[in-house]
Order: C-alpha cells, then sequence, then structure tokens
C-alpha cells in the first residue's frame, strides 16, 4: 500500500526552520521512518510508553540536523522499542463498522489492527478525507475520536501533527492508531461540557493568560492536583474538581475571524508554564508543562490545511487551550513569574543565537523531548511576535527574549544529561513544578556551578 511508504519531500521542510538539510538528509530520514514504521509498536510500554522515534526524526531534520545527528536520534530511540506485533485480519475486517471499531478502542495491544486498518482507510480515500470523517464529521463516533488524539498528555495529536506537517500518510495512519487504542482519561466529557457551557453565552470569553491566573487562584483546584497521581494526574484533577475546571475552561472562546491571533495566545501562554520555577534553585524545565510547548506547534500546520474548515481550526484550538489548563492545574497550578525567565543568566548557552541552540541541541541524546521543546519556542517566537507588536505584551505573557532564555534554561539544565537510567525518571526534568518533593533533588542555586 502506498500508505506504508515513506518519501519526505522539499515541499514540506517543516516549521521552525532556519536553514536547508544538508544532502541526503530527507532520504536518510525517509529511511529511517520506514524501520520504524515497519518494525516497532507506538507503545514500548504499557503506561507512558510512546514510541518518539518519528518526533526525534523529523525535528532533527526540521532543525537542520545531518546524518551524524539522524543516526544519534534513531539510536537513542530505539533501543526501547517493542516490536510491532502482526495485524489479525479477521479484526481489521469489522473495524469499518462503527460499533465493532468502539468495542476494539481503549487497549493497547489493539493498535497493530487499527493500524492496519487505517492504512487501508488512507490508501483508498486519502489521509485528509480519513481525518475528516473519522474526527471532524461531528458525529458521536468523530468527536470520540477527537478527543482521543488529545490523551496520553497529547501524544496521539503530537504524533499525527508531524504527518500533517510533513505530508506523511503512515504518520496519519499511526497517529489515528494511536488515538483509537490509548486508554482513556475521560477527557471527552470534559471537552464536551466546556464546549456546550461555552456555546450556551453564560460564559464570557476572557484572555487565556487569565485563566491560567484563575486555576492557580482556585483553591479547589490546586488541592484536587495529586502528585501521587504520577502520569495519570491529569485524570485525577478532571475528578476531584470538574466543574470549577469547566467553568474556568469554558472561557477560552475564539472566534473565527481571530484563529491566528487565539493560535498565537494559547502558544505564548503555553510557554510562560516554562517559567514556573522554585525560588532558590537551579533552572529547570517541567517535563509535564513541556507538552503544552512541544504540542503547540501543531495547531499551526493544522490551520495552514485548506482542506480544514475554519470551525474545525477553532474547535481544535480551543479544545487545546482548555486542556492546557488542565494539565496546568493537575501539575499544581505552580506559580509563573516572567522574572524567572528574563533574570536567567545563561552558563553553557551564553552568547548563542538560535542557530548555536539548534546545532548544540541538535547532539544531545535525548528521546526527542529537548528538540521538539526548542523548535516549538522558536516557532513560537516567529508566530507571537507579529501579534504583540500590533496589540501589546498584555495577552502574550512570553514576547521577546523570553523565547531565546527559556531554550537556554532548557539546554543548560539538560546538555550535561548524556543518558537517562532505563526505566527511571529523566534527570533532564523536574516532574511536577507545582509540588514541593520534585524539586528535593534539583540543586540549590547557590551550589550550581
Amino acid at each position: 500500500m502506498a500508505t506504508t511508504k515513506v518519501l519526505l519531500s522539499p515541499e514540506h521542510p517543516g516549521l521552525g526552520r532556519l536553514d536547508p538539510s544538508p544532502p541526503g538528509t530527507l532520504e536518510l530520514t525517509s529511511e529511517l521512518l520506514q524501520k520504524n514504521h515497519e518494525k516497532y509498536h507506538m507503545y514500548f510500554r504499557d503506561v507512558a510508553g510512546h514510541n518518539h522515534i518519528p518526533h526525534s526524526l523529523l525535528t532533527v531534520l526540521a532543525m537542520g540536523g545531518g546524518r551524524k545527528e539522524l543516526n544519534r536520534a534513531y539510536d537513542d530511540g530505539y533501543v526501547i522499542q517493542r516490536p510491532l506485533a502482526p495485524a489479525d485480519r479477521e479484526v481489521v475486517k469489522k473495524l469499518g463498522d462503527a460499533e465493532r471499531f468502539k468495542e476494539h478502542m481503549y487497549t493497547l495491544t489493539e493498535y497493530s489492527n487499527f493500524l492496519a486498518f487505517f492504512e487501508q482507510e488512507i490508501d483508498a480515500k486519502g489521509w485528509k478525507a480519513v481525518l475528516n470523517k473519522y474526527c471532524f464529521s461531528r458525529t458521536p463516533f468523530a468527536d470520540t475520536m477527537l478527543s482521543q488524539l488529545y490523551e496520553g498528555l497529547y501524544h496521539p495529536i503530537i504524533h499525527l501533527g508531524f504527518g500533517v506537517e510533513f505530508d506523511q500518510p503512515s504518520l496519519v495512519a499511526e497517529g489515528l492508531a494511536h488515538a483509537a487504542s490509548h486508554d482513556s482519561s475521560q477527557i471527552e466529557p470534559f471537552f464536551l461540557e466546556t464546549e456546550k457551557l461555552a456555546k450556551s453565552s453564560s460564559v464570557k470569553p476572557k484572555p487565556l493568560v487569565g485563566l491560567y491566573a484563575e486555576i492557580r487562584a482556585n483553591q479547589k483546584i490546586r488541592e484536587a492536583a495529586w502528585l501521587k497521581d504520577g502520569p495519570l494526574r491529569g485524570q485525577g484533577v478532571l475528578k476531584r474538581a470538574h466543574d470549577e475546571l469547566v467553568q474556568i475552561a469554558a472561557q477560552f472562546q475564539v472566534k473565527p475571524e481571530d484563529l491566528e491571533r487565539g493560535t498565537a495566545e494559547m502558544i505564548s501562554c503555553g510557554a510562560l508554564t516554562s517559567a514556573a520555577q522554585k525560588a532558590g534553585k537551579t533552572r529547570k524545565i517541567d517535563f509535564f508543562y513541556l507538552h503544552i510547548v512541544t504540542c503547540s506547534i501543531f495547531f499551526s500546520a493544522l490551520n495552514q490545511q485548506d482542506w480544514l474548515k475554519i470551525e474545525d481550526k477553532v474547535r481544535l484550538l480551543e479544545w487545546k487551550g482548555r486542556l492546557d489548563l488542565v494539565w496546568y492545574a493537575a501539575n499544581g497550578a505552580a506559580e509563573m513569574k516572567s522574572e524567572n525567565v528574563l533574570g536567567y543568566e545563561p552558563s553553557l548557552s551564553k552568547g548563542w543565537d538560535w542557530r548555536a541552540i539548534y546545532k548544540e541541541s541538535n547532539e544531545i541524546h535525548d528521546d526527542g523531548h529537548v528538540v521538539k521543546f526548542m523548535r516549538a519556542l522558536k516557532h513560537g517566537e516567529d508566530v507571537v511576535e507579529p501579534h504583540v507588536k500590533q496589540e501589546g505584551a498584555a495577552s502574550f505573557p512570553v514576547h521577546g527574549d523570553m523565547w531565546l532564555k527559556i531554550a537556554q534554561i532548557c539546554y543548560d539544565s539538560t546538555a550535561t544529561i548524556e543518558r537517562d537510567p532505563p526505566g527511571q525518571l529523566s534527570k533532564k526534568w523536574v516532574w511536577g513544578a507545582g509540588f514541593e518533593p520534585p524539586w528535593f533533588q534539583i540543586p540549590d542555586l547557590k551550589s550550581a556551578v
């Protein structure tokens, strides 16, 4: 099937790009993506274990990486992956029926079956038509699939976003299969309830940055965030402060004519979570908050799609901004002070510009989180700054030099940590910026070198 063939094109170079790719890198990236598509499962473990190989490869490519950096990205990812199990053809035949499809959803071991099914669908109808049918047709089934894209700390929509950005049917099929097979944390009721409330005209829209402040100021929401929930903390806070989160999140509303501005607002406010630091501690980026940032770039890619209706683009954006607020709450609603960024004095990255950040980040041993964060920040700068110049900075809390400063914080705090121990939390990040215990292991500022 043509869908299973990976073939990158210079016509889709990727967002946030500064320089052309070196000769031969499109071909190498296609080869490595093909290998991942044929050999590896989407989940390398049952809980919070997503395959990041395509994310890492395509980001390194967009950031100008060469053959060495691309091979580094692949080698850092493949060693932990599970082999892709063969699809059950009898099951795949039945997935065309919506009721049978739903019977197999939310089960990680069904990934291979969903992948084979969506490959067939895309081969027959094209990936754009398939996305419109399964995610944007406004049926209850499509709403379920759309909400599933946001599951797992945004991972399915990140994966799908790469497929859209680089025009790769194989990645779109993987992203849809990812969404269908991912376990549910019940965010669909939250999305639909906030949407209904927003359309009722009983709550007025407010700037997103103010809604972040409301989340932090709400005592019930803060107390609903439990560190012991681990990777399921989003589900936990939705259970314990559901009504309060719905009421606040429904106030993020975007008019179709304000799509680009709303996207910039979401990107800038999401990046502000990078300023969630702890007084007296060396600067670290929070692992959960960084996904708010790394996911944001793909909403620009989706906005560029002429086959996607404006009302669906608006819906995608509103759901993203509303879920960002949930994840901000779930991680303790950490205090975010812009001076944590503005006053930062770079160490390893002192004097660097974006090209230096890109080059050096591409060489860090990592599973793709560092480079994704860097590219999303540079893209954020490109998208947000024109709006800041037009309307002032009130709704765009991250602006100006802050984009590069946040990137420097990320580089300086991750570059010297070469490899993470298998099965352990990465030392590159702080794992819960709004809670006290995760900061215990972070060095004090006075002892930092």
